[in-house]
């Protein structure tokens, strides 16, 4: 398999969801990525607001997916790998600066991972943390 943070970073370039939050990729390693979005008022309820929590949700998915990226090769783009459950425990808010989120694979099998992801704020304030349940889809 090729290098971590490329496979990812190419996952950011071409995945349509994840270029419309602005996703920047940080850093990966395999099983392993960590995420970064800069907050913007669209990412918000209203001007000024804290960021929605809808985006903590999509950064907990992307983060185990793309940790789940680096660990076969049919997931280019967001392919190849489909979201079975999804988890979400709210424990922070922030209305300025970069959200980041770290995402692990905790266990993959041959169909099926488990994964779980930690969302903080440049300060490394908790605001949220998730575990995300995927399935590994065959090659077509």
């Amino acid at each position: 398999m090729t290098d971590p943070l490329a496979v990812v970073r190419d996952r950011a370039r071409t995945n349509l969801f994840w270029r419309t939050l602005g996703v920047e990729v940080e850093d990966a390693k395999d099983g392993w990525v960590r995420l970064k979005i800069p907050i913007r008022d669209d990412l918000r309820n209203a001007g000024g607001a804290p960021v929605h929590g809808g985006v903590y949700s999509a950064l907990v998915d992307m983060a185990v997916g793309g940790a789940l990226s680096t660990l076969h090769e049919a997931a280019a783009g967001g392919v190849g790998q489909a979201t079975l459950d999804l988890n979400v425990s709210f424990v922070g808010a922030v209305t300025e600066g970069p959200i980041f989120a770290e995402g692990r694979i905790i266990k993959r099998g041959r169909t099926i991972a488990f994964g779980e992801a930690r969302i903080v704020d440049a300060q490394d304030r908790l605001l949220a943390v998730g575990r995300a349940t995927y399935m590994i889809l065959p090659r077509s």
